[in-house]
């Protein structure tokens, strides 16, 4: 199992995702953990090597944690650690950078666009 740990941003019905090395499918900004490192530290060190975005610690607050299946790898779980920020971003005017071929808002709906344990975590909070 591959676990993460992501940064999950809404707005009206949307996602904010992003697309890494061209794949065709989008998920939540974010990454592994690093030995010895704290979710919290890994994933300000992952949103800030990806979107070039610095994280204030004291406003990410834990979400959920959901399994689903790993993206673009096959057979493969993933193990989601979901968090959100409550810091005063303007996510328009973000640029991607690193890895990430791209970053965009995407409807919920448009499911085609997303990677399984993204959708997983849709499903999921829909049900709750």
């Amino acid at each position: 199992m591959i676990t993460c740990v992501c940064l999950v941003v809404e707005k009206d019905n949307a996602l904010l995702l992003v697309q890494a090395r061209d794949r065709a499918k989008y998920y939540f900004p974010g990454g592994k953990i690093e030995e010895g490192e704290t979710f919290e530290q890994a994933l300000i060190r992952e949103i800030d090597e990806e979107l070039n975005v610095s994280l204030n610690p004291d406003k990410l607050s834990y979400i959920n944690t959901i399994i689903g299946e790993a993206y673009p790898q096959k057979n493969t779980l993933t193990k989601l650690i979901c968090y959100k920020t409550t810091d005063d971003i303007h996510w328009e005017s973000i640029h991607s950078c690193s890895e990430i071929t791209d970053i965009k808002w995407i409807a919920k709906s448009e499911t085609k666009y997303i990677a399984p344990a993204v959708l997983t975590w849709i499903e999921q909070v829909a049900k709750a």
